[in-house]
C-alpha cells in the first residue's frame, strides 16, 4: 500500500472538506448529491479523498467562451500630443479654479475682519459714552456740592456753642437737623466700605 492509495482512504466531515475546498459547508453538500461525490447516511454527509479530488474537478470546469480582451483606450495621435494638451488645460482648469477660491477666501476674509473692527469701534464708542455720561455726572455733583457749598457760606453759619433760647428759631433749628442728616449721608457710605 502506498502513500497515495492512503490518502484515498481518508474519510472527511463536511467542515473538513469545505475547508479543503475553500467552500462553504452547505456549497460542499450540495455539490456533492448533486455530482454524487459524496456517501450521505440520513443527515450525515462524509467525503473521501477521491469524493473530493472529483468535486475539485467540477469545480475547475472550462469556460464556455473565452475570457474577454480588455480594451486599451487608443490616444488620437502616436505622439500623445493630445493628451498633453488635455492635461495642460485640466491643470489651467484647476489653477484658475484654486486662483478664484482662493480670492473668494481672501475676501470673506477681510469682511470679517472689518466686521471685527466695526463692531471694537462700536463698542469702544460705547465705552467713550459711559464714561462721558459718568464724568458728566460727577461734574454735575461736584458743581451741586460747589453750589450748595456756596450757598451755605453765604448763608449764615450756625453757632452751635450758643445756649441763648432766643438764638435758636425754628429756621435755626431746622436748617441744624438738615446739616446734621447731611454729615450722616457723607459718613454712612465710608462706614460701609471700611466695614
Amino acid at each position: 500500500m502506498t502513500d497515495d492509495e492512503g490518502k484515498l482512504d481518508t474519510i472527511y466531515t463536511e467542515d473538513e472538506a469545505a475547508a479543503r475546498l475553500r467552500i462553504t459547508r452547505r456549497t460542499a453538500i450540495t455539490l456533492g448529491k448533486r455530482y454524487g461525490c459524496c456517501s450521505a447516511y440520513g443527515r450525515t454527509v462524509r467525503f473521501s479523498e477521491q469524493d473530493l479530488l472529483d468535486l475539485w474537478q467540477v469545480l475547475r470546469v472550462e469556460a464556455k467562451e473565452p475570457r474577454p480582451v480588455t480594451v486599451k483606450a487608443e490616444l488620437p495621435s502616436a505622439s500623445g500630443v493630445w493628451l498633453r494638451e488635455y492635461a495642460r488645460k485640466k491643470r489651467e482648469l484647476h489653477e484658475e479654479r484654486a486662483r478664484l477660491r482662493k480670492e473668494r477666501e481672501t475676501a470673506a476674509r477681510e469682511r470679517r475682519l472689518e466686521e471685527r473692527r466695526q463692531a471694537a469701534r462700536a463698542r469702544a464708542d460705547t465705552k467713550a459714552a459711559k464714561r462721558a455720561a459718568v464724568a458728566a455726572a460727577k461734574s454735575e455733583v461736584k458743581t451741586a456740592k460747589h453750589t450748595d457749598s456756596e450757598t451755605a457760606s453765604q448763608v449764615e453759619t450756625l453757632d452751635i456753642r450758643n445756649r441763648d433760647p432766643a438764638y435758636w428759631t425754628d429756621e435755626r433749628k431746622h436748617r441744624l437737623r438738615e446739616e446734621h442728616i447731611d454729615r450722616m449721608k457723607r459718613w454712612a457710605p465710608t462706614v460701609a466700605a471700611d466695614e
